[in-house]
């Protein structure tokens, strides 16, 4: 048989195989796409806003916007204020009654229109807590990821049950009057006691007082048959500065001191009174509307006073005395500015937190 009907045939030739070294177009495929790292997601969504932040007197010494910021930015991841965003947020610090501390914030959109508000307390007299808080709301206001998710179903309107506003914060100082009963010492000749009327007006940390005051009639035995009767009645500016409970005060006194005699003959002497001297003490407050004071002070005499008779000086005070006193004290709290915007609150297990 020739060669070419061997070819023919296929006797003699060898049959084509698939090298081994060569990979299926469809499995190169399938491990290029597993061993190819995933692209990347995009970044989430980020919120800008400018930012407005507040003290209203009173509250100098809470922490300023730095603090809200860095703490927004923290829990941000980023930090949200810009100014030329659309959105605006508007922070004001203000104090209430007793110790607490409130916080207002609104959010604005372009239009003006607000979009989102909230009114937090601390209680405690606690700003940092007190801006801490703040920032967690308005994180949570306005990171976008928390409101990526689709809204659930309407419900039915809830009834509205009340107006919500922005809290106002108080237009001017509040006033307190109050009454007090004191027992004196080194003033008069002998250890009294004394009553006074004290009004004020009232700030956060300071206060300016009026009093006016009786140190009730004090006897002293001059001899067997003579008897000297002294009184005091004086009036008094008091400015005090204070933190927390404790309160300190300065005071300036005037007023007349009376001197009578029973069987003994005394000479005129000088009846004007003028003291001054500081005055320190604690308040204990038991409602927004009642508290009490127990405070000291400690009188400079700055006039000239004796008890004269005809053969000389019968009793002179020593340079200063002192007394200790108990008042109670009834707040008129200041007028409230109106609020500027109002929006009706719904009640409710869907109505915001």
């Amino acid at each position: 048989m020739s060669a070419p009907s061997a070819r023919n045939t296929g006797a003699g030739a060898a049959t084509p195989r698939r090298p081994w070294g060569r990979t299926p177009a469809w499995l190169a495929a399938a491990a290029a796409a597993l061993l190819t790292p995933w692209r990347a997601s995009a970044a989430p969504p980020r919120a800008a806003v400018q930012l407005e932040y507040r003290r209203a007197p009173g509250t100098e010494r809470c922490p300023d916007e730095g603090l809200l910021r860095e703490e927004l930015a923290r829990q941000l991841g980023y930090d949200p204020v810009a100014p030329e965003a659309a959105l605006q947020a508007n922070a004001l610090v203000f104090r209430g009654p007793g110790r607490e501390v409130h916080a207002a914030m609104e959010l604005h959109d372009a239009e003006g229109s607000i979009t989102w508000s909230r009114h937090l307390v601390a209680y405690n007299d606690d700003c940092r807590e007190l801006v801490m808080n703040m920032a967690l709301s308005l994180r949570v206001a306005l990171d976008p990821s928390l409101h990526v998710q689709p809204a659930p179903a309407p419900l039915p309107a809830p009834p509205v049950e009340a107006a919500a506003e922005a809290p106002a914060w108080p237009s001017g100082p509040g006033i307190s009057v109050g009454l007090a009963g004191a027992a004196v010492f080194g003033i008069l000749p002998d250890t009294t006691a004394g009553t006074a009327l004290h009004v004020a007006l009232r700030y956060p940390s300071f206060s300016l007082g009026l009093e006016g005051h009786v140190q009730w009639p004090a006897a002293v035995q001059i001899d067997r048959s003579g008897l000297v009767t002294t009184w005091l009645a004086a009036a008094s500016a008091i400015p005090c500065s204070q933190i927390r409970r404790l309160f300190a005060c300065a005071f300036v006194s005037i007023g007349v001191v009376e001197t009578s005699g029973s069987n003994i003959e005394l000479v005129d002497t000088p009846s004007l009174w003028l003291a001054t001297g500081p005055r320190a003490g604690v308040e204990m407050p038991f409602s927004d509307r009642i508290s009490v004071q127990l405070y000291g002070d400690l009188v400079l005499r700055l006039t000239e006073f004796r008890i004269e008779g005809p053969s000389g000086v019968l009793w002179a005070p020593p340079a200063s005395g002192g007394l200790v006193g108990f008042r109670v004290d009834f707040h008129l709290h200041p007028r409230r500015e109106a609020p500027a915007r109002r929006a009706p609150v719904a009640r409710g297990a869907w109505a915001p937190h």
